[in-house]
């Protein structure tokens, strides 16, 4: 395991105060587990792609946490035999708080449904 590191720049590995966005270059499976590498070297200030200078459990909480979620509650959808249009009305609300929540979380949804629909 990595040492402890003081200061992590992550560039868009990690959003915080904001929902991210999973466009077109998305890959939620690798987000995640660039996320567990970065998290690995337990920084104690992490520099995001997006948002204020902040610390690992709030960047878990904006990012990964969101992350896990989305693609646990859309391989569920998948596995009950849901559609794209079913993605968008996931229970995303634990994220409302963040910023541009209402204008990508369905978004967000329905580019993992595609993502992971042939995984």
């Amino acid at each position: 395991m990595p040492a402890s590191v003081l200061e992590v720049f992550t560039g868009d590995i990690v959003y915080v105060d904001r929902l991210l966005g999973n466009g077109p270059a998305r890959d939620t499976d690798s987000w995640i587990a660039v996320f567990d590498a970065m998290a690995a070297f337990d920084p104690a200030h992490i520099v995001p792609g997006h948002g204020a200078a902040t610390d690992l459990a709030t960047a878990r909480r904006d990012t990964y946490d969101y992350l896990v979620n989305l693609r646990t509650q859309i391989g569920s959808l998948i596995d009950d035999g849901g559609d794209i249009m079913d993605a968008a009305s996931i229970d995303q609300s634990d994220w409302s708080y963040l910023e541009q929540f209402d204008s990508l979380a369905g978004r967000n949804a329905q580019a993992t449904f595609e993502e992971m629909e042939w995984e």
